[in-house]
């Protein structure tokens, strides 16, 4: 159970950190607060930059050449520390749209990379079991 300790621990999320999604493709499936995680990262090993960072490993954008829409990625590395030790890096790999194609038209989002690199934590701290119980729920994913 030693090694279960962290997963466990933040395996739950509580419900005010939990949004129902209730439109598009996501529909009946559950958003995380990001600051959840941000909030347990900190409480368990210590503010950003002393007990756990990131480094951004790429980013990019990529275009369709179908719709023109554009999708931005971010790849990174989290790290964490245990006690005095640093973990090895813990890979994580976000998604978001730069230009969306909308009812309206083209929409551009000037947060693509902020937007992919939050999801690109969010994926790094699945790993350690971070909502593990939200996305184990009737074993549903996006993917």
């Amino acid at each position: 159970m030693e090694n279960l300790e962290l997963y466990n621990k933040f395996a739950s999320v509580p419900q005010n950190a939990k949004k129902s999604i209730t439109g598009g493709r996501l529909n009946g499936k559950t958003d995380i607060n990001p600051m959840w995680r941000i909030k347990s990262l900190t409480e368990e090993f210590g503010a950003c930059g002393k007990g756990w960072y990131y480094e951004v490993i790429n980013k990019w954008l990529e275009k369709s050449e179908t719709t023109n829409e554009v999708a931005g990625f971010v790849e990174i590395n989290l790290f964490v520390k245990y006690g005095e030790e640093w973990s090895k890096p813990i890979y994580g790999i976000g998604g978001s749209m730069f230009i969306a194609k909308e009812k309206a038209g083209l929409y551009v989002s000037d947060e693509v990379f902020k937007m992919a690199t939050t999801d690109a934590i969010s994926v790094a701290c699945k790993q350690l079991g971070f909502g593990a119980d939200v996305y184990w729920e009737a074993d549903k994913t996006k993917y």
